[in-house]
């Protein structure tokens, strides 16, 4: 999906009807629900979303660009077809899906394929034909002439080559989240635990902009060590105390080039 490879895993499909491939295709972001949704965002849902377009990029860096200011992936939609399917499709179904912000990739062309195609019509074939006869009586002779028709019915086939040119089209489908700190964490790997020689800690990979966590300066990063005097023991834990302290000023003590540093934040309701 759109988190580890952006659009880059393109299915083939032939669209049925007049159905866009980014309604009939659209898939959630794992962990996703509606109730997630009404539960996460910051705001109600635009009535037309904002929309951005992209060039095929990785998808971490799309997703993590995206994180920064804010917005977490709800769905995406990606397919190759051999019909056009317009911007307007994919801004419906951010409609529908109740998207703050939707993003089209510019359509990558995927090749052609080369075919053919019977075409049966219906052949007749008729015959004429002519004759006469010479018939003799007492009367002397008399000769007859006729003439006539026979019709064949039948079928026949020919093969037109036609060629299908393909591409490749995706978007991605975000919400702008509310936060609370405005920051995502790991745990320590086993490299950096056996370099501080601790198991505690958790560290910062993205800030979100104009959040707490930026306000703050707290930077990607940073191993946060405790809040208010309390060890932080992995990413579980601290999600915890974030959450029992939302709408208070906190105090985090983190590690950074070797260096204590106790940063107040302000965390959001």
């Amino acid at each position: 999906m759109f988190h580890k490879i952006f659009f880059a895993l393109i299915i083939p499909v032939a669209l049925s009807g007049c159905a866009s491939g980014y309604s009939q295709f659209y898939k959630p972001a794992n962990g996703i629900t509606p109730e997630f949704i009404a539960q996460m965002r910051a705001a109600p849902p635009p009535s037309t979303p904002l929309v951005e377009r992209i060039p095929p990029i990785d998808g971490a860096a799309a997703t993590d660009a995206y994180s920064k200011r804010g917005y977490t992936l709800i769905g995406s939609a990606e397919f190759t077809s051999s019909r056009a399917d317009s911007e307007n499709s994919a801004i419906e179904q951010g409609k529908a899906v109740g998207a703050d912000l939707v993003v089209i990739l510019n359509p990558q062309y995927a090749g052609s394929e080369s075919s053919v195609v019977p075409i049966t019509t219906p052949t007749t074939t008729t015959t004429y034909s002519t004759g006469s006869a010479t018939a003799y009586g007492k009367g002397g002779s008399v000769t007859a002439y006729g003439s006539g028709a026979s019709t064949t019915y039948g079928t026949s086939t020919n093969y037109i080559p036609i060629t299908i040119h393909k591409t490749n089209y995706g978007a991605g489908y975000f919400i702008k989240q509310k936060t609370i700190i405005g920051a995502q964490f790991r745990d320590l790997d086993d490299s950096e635990r056996k370099k501080f020689q601790t198991n505690k800690g958790v560290v910062i990979r993205l800030v979100v902009d104009e959040s707490p966590a930026f306000k703050a300066d707290l930077l990607p990063g940073d191993i946060l060590n405790s809040i208010d005097g309390i060890p932080i023991l992995n990413s579980n834990q601290f999600s915890r105390l974030i959450s029992e302290r939302k709408g208070n000023e906190i105090t985090i003590q983190l590690l950074r080039d070797g260096k204590n540093i106790n940063a107040p934040v302000k965390l959001n309701p």
